[in-house]
């Protein structure tokens, strides 16, 4: 499974090794290194130099052996690729305790996402401001999110009539939607689902905590 780029198709596994490598560049760019080689970068994200350097060749070229690789403007091309060298918005639908933490984590401005639309079912909150942002209720979702030009959206909501909600979202432009909802959805053609299972994070976990020699690689 993969991506279409310029005639070339991407792996997903190696979009998600390139978020990881902005995140650790960005890091370095904080402590005021200026430029690092494939095998250092390499050994920081825990991966083989040859695979770091596949993964850079198919988005083209990044740097050059004397110098290595110019850590600022490789988080500037990483970020054009993605997208995210500017401000997208990005709808919130749910704005319960899960919902208000989202809204308030800076992560997401710094990685280019602004939460610039809230929506609901609870009438409670339909109407109030949170964070700066009114909140409106879902049965609107239709004629509220155009005025806002978003094409993602995060699920922090009910399992109710889940489904239902994704379908709308999608025929309301919504392209990608991140789920944290523990409920499973089939996004329409053309349509992204990303779940996070924060649950089963957790299980992962406590299994490792006990039995973490035993497991295989």
């Amino acid at each position: 499974m993969g991506i279409e780029m310029a005639e070339k198709r991407i792996s997903l596994q190696t979009v998600e090794r390139m978020s990881l490598y902005r995140r650790v560049l960005e890091e370095l760019h904080r402590n005021g290194i200026a430029n690092v080689y494939s095998h250092q970068l390499a050994e920081m994200v825990h991966v083989s130099s040859a695979q770091l350097r596949r993964d850079l060749a198919s988005f083209g070229s990044f740097g050059n052996i004397s110098k290595g690789y110019p850590v600022y403007q490789m988080i500037l091309t990483i970020s054009r690729l993605f997208g995210t060298d500017t401000l997208q918005n990005v709808a919130l639908i749910g704005a319960g305790n899960l919902g208000r933490a989202l809204l308030f984590y800076r992560g997401f401005e710094e990685r280019g996402f602004h939460i610039a639309v809230i929506l609901d079912i609870d009438a409670e909150k339909v109407g109030k401001v949170f964070a700066g942002r009114r909140c409106h209720h879902v049965k609107d979702l239709e004629t509220v999110l155009p005025d806002y030009g978003v094409s993602m959206a995060i699920l922090a909501c009910g399992p109710q009539n889940l489904q239902g909600l994704v379908d709308r979202l999608g025929k309301a432009g919504i392209r990608s939607v991140l789920n944290f909802v523990p409920k499973q959805v089939h996004p329409s053609l053309g349509m992204y689902v990303e779940n996070v299972d924060i649950s089963a994070k957790m299980e992962k976990l406590s299994f490792l905590t006990r039995f973490g020699g035993n497991q295989e690689g």
